[in-house]
């Protein structure tokens, strides 16, 4: 039920709607910076292992998780005004043109609603999300990125630890969707990530995107996640649409499954 609920709270603040009927999930407490005793892997590296849940906005917002549609972005003009015109569209109910089952990839996979899983090793990490059955590996083993590297969904992410946060950076990305549909990343898109755990309950992933085409500097967003003990990544096959069934007015609904 509480998973349930995080979803629904989490497409209502987009403005979707929400196949399965759930009461309004209260706010979760603001992420604590108390000390916590970090498990490790080795010496150097924090094990972070566990399935994480979103929560709030799945908008990219600098500043806040309040939900607002125009994303607080150091937008360059002609990114604006593609993004003005998704907009208006959008408020008059039309179709928002959303990507359908092609893979969200980084950055925009960060803020889904469905869980993540992380999965920590000495080499390497992966962070799992149950949406589209996407995975994202960042090797830590002192590898730069292949010089004939191919532009893919997910991209390219190497990395290291400085102390307890992980630091990587994730380049060679196909141009995509950010939020849904309004506002597109191009091929020149960098992120730099420090994803750390602040109490035994929260991890904050700081995300900094980098791009000339669309950014005027570089844009800064901090998302968190709640550890989530006893939940599992559930299936999820886009291609049948058994999860996000669209209305006739473009916005994608949820379907709930989960505890």
């Amino acid at each position: 039920m509480i998973r349930n609920l995080l979803y629904a709270s989490a497409l209502l603040a987009l403005g979707g709607a929400v196949a399965t009927a759930a009461p309004a999930a209260k706010k979760p407490a603001p992420a604590k910076t108390a000390p916590y005793t970090a498990r490790r892997v080795t010496s150097t590296v924090v094990d972070w292992t566990g399935v994480w849940g979103n929560y709030g906005s799945r908008n990219f917002d600098p500043t806040t998780d309040s939900g607002k549609p125009q994303p607080n972005a150091p937008l360059t003009p002609k990114a604006k005004a593609t993004y003005d015109a998704y907009l208006v569209a959008r408020a008059a109910g039309q179709p928002t043109g959303d990507i359908g089952c092609v893979p969200e990839g980084p950055p925009r996979i960060m803020r889904s609603p469905y869980p993540h899983e992380v999965v920590v090793t000495p080499k390497e990490t992966w962070i799992l999300a149950e949406f589209k059955g996407e995975s994202r590996r960042i090797y830590t083993d002192g590898r730069k990125p292949p010089a004939d590297l191919d532009h893919t969904y997910e991209g390219y992410s190497t990395g290291h630890w400085e102390g307890d946060t992980l630091v990587f950076d994730t380049v060679g990305l196909k141009a995509g969707t950010i939020d849904s549909g309004g506002l597109a990343h191009s091929d020149q898109l960098t992120i730099h990530e420090r994803m750390r755990r602040v109490s035994d309950e929260w991890l904050e992933d700081e995300i900094t995107l980098t791009d000339p085409v669309v950014f005027t500097k570089p844009w800064t967003v901090t998302r968190r996640y709640q550890h989530q003990p006893t939940w599992e990544i559930k299936e999820f096959v886009c291609a049948e649409n058994e999860r996000n069934p669209v209305g006739a007015n473009g916005q994608t609904g949820v379907v709930l499954q989960g505890k």
